[in-house]
């Protein structure tokens, strides 16, 4: 079975509305030349356009139920069949009249593009590789076979331009498409790019605290300060940025400032013990030159290495595990500690876990919440945290809200906690001002 893809993207959405549309004009044209048909008695084509109709209707089921991509593959593979077999046998060129059904299989190879834009896969490229091929070839208008059913030349001087017609249009809706996205794509790398360049981008700090509510360091979160619409978190724009490749050059950034605060942090004495955690992107992880960099970075503040947390999420081992592993071990020697952040929300957590070297894990919020919603959500959550005590790892409760989710994550093993109920995000400045409170209440 295929996997499930939702297509929630602009491009993915064009796609989707592009093929609502070539959807709704086929099976209009199509009706329309089924009743030429049957007026002109072609049973053989009768019989195409009916087989074509019922080949098409697992396609959709397939993509009404969620595997979008799937069903579209499936119905271009049927789509192409039929216009090699309409070529070959019906479609046959004439001295006065050409052929024009193989114009659909540039439309077939176009969507299949698009389609690949929003979930690749081999197959995909197949069938576009195999449409433009078989374009080629009848262009060609040679290419014929001697037995053939050839359609009257009264049917054939009407379709030389209905063919034309409907091709081009559907190509230049997709186009405009795929223009449409690229234009959207582009502007939002410009601006994502004039924001690091005008130094738009700010971190805030959400402190991290212990089961007696002292802190013991923070998380540094990335936000934009955007020009005209204030303050944006990174849900509003790290797709875009991982998209326009620019999540290296944020990143960077990000250690930068960080490396900065925490070397601020080693001249109080309230602060120099606190650690700050850095959230890492594998786009980031996997630059060939990120680990020199990074400790070269940390001696040339003056930090210690042990005060550097790097988060990691589970997505970062789907690509290339080995390597991250590799990486992270190299970190680790250097004195960097490893945290992974929302643990639990994926499928490889468990797989990792023995491999990695990480000091703590962070419980996601989604299970903090259920903890003190339902009995199931409070095993879920109580299990998660035990495993990490007996793994000899930090579990850190985050996303805790009410007095209530920190006694329970407490008493289930919990030792760190992260949320509303001690602070929200603080600036810098706020932040120093807050563990100065803190400080002062503790004694």
């Amino acid at each position: 079975m295929p996997s499930r893809h939702a297509i929630a993207t602009p491009s993915g959405k064009h796609l989707i509305f592009l093929c609502r549309v070539i959807a709704v004009t086929g099976l209009v044209v199509s009706l329309g030349w089924l009743m030429v048909f049957v007026v002109l008695h072609e049973w053989d084509l009768v019989l195409s356009l009916l087989i074509l109709g019922i080949a098409v209707v697992p396609c959709w089921r397939l993509a009404a139920g969620g595997y979008f991509s799937a069903g579209l593959m499936l119905s271009q593979v049927f789509c192409v069949i039929f216009v090699i077999i309409f070529c070959l046998f019906y479609d046959v060129p004439e001295a006065m009249v050409q052929r024009t059904t193989h114009l659909y299989l540039l439309v077939i190879a176009l969507v299949g593009y698009m389609n690949f834009q929003s979930n690749r896969s081999t197959m995909q490229i197949i069938i576009i590789v195999f449409s433009l091929i078989a374009f080629i070839i009848f262009c060609n208008n040679a290419v014929t076979l001697s037995f053939v059913n050839e359609m009257p030349r009264r049917f054939r001087s009407f379709s030389i331009w209905v063919n034309p017609v409907l091709a081009t249009t559907i190509l230049c809706g997709a186009i405009a498409a795929m223009h449409a996205d690229l234009s959207r794509m582009t502007a939002k790398a410009r601006s994502i790019q004039r924001a690091l360049y005008n130094d738009e981008f700010v971190l805030v700090f959400q402190p991290l605290v212990d089961r007696t509510g002292g802190i013991i360091g923070a998380e540094a979160l990335l936000r934009w300060q955007h020009p005209s619409k204030g303050m944006l978190p990174p849900s509003e724009f790290i797709s875009e940025a991982q998209d326009a490749g620019l999540m290296p050059a944020i990143g960077e950034w990000v250690i930068a400032s960080a490396f900065r605060e925490l070397a601020l942090w080693q001249e109080n004495v309230l602060t120099r013990h606190l650690s700050l955690s850095i959230n890492i992107t594998v786009d980031h992880l996997m630059q060939h030159n990120f680990i020199d960099e990074l400790i070269k970075n940390a001696k040339n503040a003056g930090i210690p290495a042990s005060l550097v947390k790097l988060e990691l999420t589970e997505s970062v081992f789907a690509s290339d595990p080995d390597t991250i592993v590799a990486r992270m071990k190299d970190l680790a020697q250097a004195g960097f500690k490893f945290s992974l952040d929302d643990f639990g929300t994926g499928f490889s957590s468990l797989s990792y876990l023995r491999r990695l070297p990480l000091e703590q894990i962070k419980i996601d919020r989604s299970f903090v919440s259920a903890a003190s919603e339902s009995k199931k959500g409070a095993v879920i959550a109580r299990i998660i945290a035990q495993m990490g005590a007996e793994l000899s790892l930090e579990v850190l409760a985050e996303g805790i809200e009410t007095a209530e989710q920190w006694s329970i994550m407490q008493r289930f093993g919990c030792t760190l906690f992260q949320g509303f109920l001690f602070s929200r995000p603080l600036s810098a400045a706020n932040l120093q001002r807050f563990i100065c409170e803190n400080k002062a209440a503790s004694e």
